[in-house]
């Protein structure tokens, strides 16, 4: 995997200004902020060549910096105020992190969100594998589920992923994949063209459901409590 290694770049995208939770990139999991509880597990896998640390913050550099002093591994990038707004999609600071960064040639980006507080490196290493072995273009980290899916259209409910009329048995159903926002593969260059994290022959990995939650409500933080 270390052959990889320099064909291969982490971005960690991070924003300060959250509405919902306050700094919760910041926010204490067990004796690390999430964000530095992240970057361990990227460092852990010992995937990517760089980590580029991308924030609208100096100040959440600054914390983060006292938990990795001299690591040469870590890149501190400011992103812009445009790629920092609420609704701003990430392809927005990737393409600034593609454009602004000084980095060795490479063809590969992993992209790892830090409000996914229980992925595993083993997941990302594995995910890897997974991504060049496959030669997919773009991956992402899922869970399975056999829920039954519904949604409210134009004031009428719509099943979306099974016929009511027709109800399966649940051990029969057909399991979905359900995209858990952990983390991304993609190759640089594709990216440049379609704009998009996902795109031509993608790929996906699949994590356990229980480790597939997300930081980003109040009521997510109940989830973090067995987390050491």
């Amino acid at each position: 995997m270390s052959k990889h290694n320099k064909d291969l770049n982490v971005i960690l995208p991070l924003r300060s200004k959250s509405k919902s939770i306050k700094d919760k990139n910041l926010l204490k999991i067990g004796k690390y902020p999430m964000a530095v509880r992240c970057i361990r597990t990227i460092l852990k896998s010992r995937l990517g060549n760089k980590i580029i640390i991308a924030t609208d913050s100096e100040e959440y550099i600054k914390k983060i910096k006292h938990f990795f002093k001299n690591n040469k591994k870590i890149i501190y990038f400011l992103r812009s105020k445009k790629s920092s707004l609420p609704n701003a999609k990430t392809e927005i600071v990737i393409n600034e992190v593609i454009n602004n960064v000084s980095l060795d040639n490479f063809n590969n980006i992993l992209l790892v969100q830090a409000t996914s507080p229980a992925l595993n490196y083993k997941d990302l290493i594995n995910g890897y594998k997974k991504f060049l072995k496959n030669n997919y273009d773009s991956m992402f980290s899922c869970f399975m589920s056999k829920k039954f899916i519904w949604i409210e259209k134009n004031k009428k409910l719509v099943s979306i992923n099974y016929d009511y009329k027709n109800r399966p048995m649940r051990q029969l159903f057909k399991l979905n994949l359900v995209e858990n926002g952990a983390f991304y593969f993609f190759k640089k260059n594709a990216f440049k063209k379609y704009n998009n994290r996902l795109f031509r022959k993608i790929g996906y990995y699949v994590m356990p459901e229980n480790r597939s939650f997300e930081i980003d409500e109040p009521n997510d933080i109940k989830n973090i409590l067995n987390l050491k």
